[in-house]
């Protein structure tokens, strides 16, 4: 369920749209989300808020899984991290 705080949430009107990437987080979703959705509308005070989810498989190709595939999403992020990993010789698989 982490990562799935990292997703786009959008909000339009009183309905919240969490987008998922795959099936799992939707099982993760539903499991906390009356807890979830009595907190939003209890901090807001609006008992119309509703909660929804949407599942983009296309994103889910995008997320680096893997530490050798995080790594490379850092180094595109920080080129610098390569030279680190260089000096020091570092492997990102362990």
């Amino acid at each position: 369920m982490e990562n799935s705080l990292k997703n786009s949430i959008k909000l339009e009107g009183e309905m919240i749209t969490v987008e998922l990437t795959n099936p799992v987080e939707v099982d993760g979703l539903e499991k906390i989300k009356a807890e979830l959705l009595t907190f939003i509308r209890n901090k807001f005070q609006n008992n119309a808020i509703q909660l929804q989810h949407k599942v983009n498989i296309e994103k889910a190709a995008e997320r680096p899984y893997t530490p050798k595939e995080k790594f490379e999403a850092m180094m595109k992020e920080n080129p610098l991290l390569g030279k680190l990993k260089d000096t020091f010789g570092l492997d990102p698989d362990y």
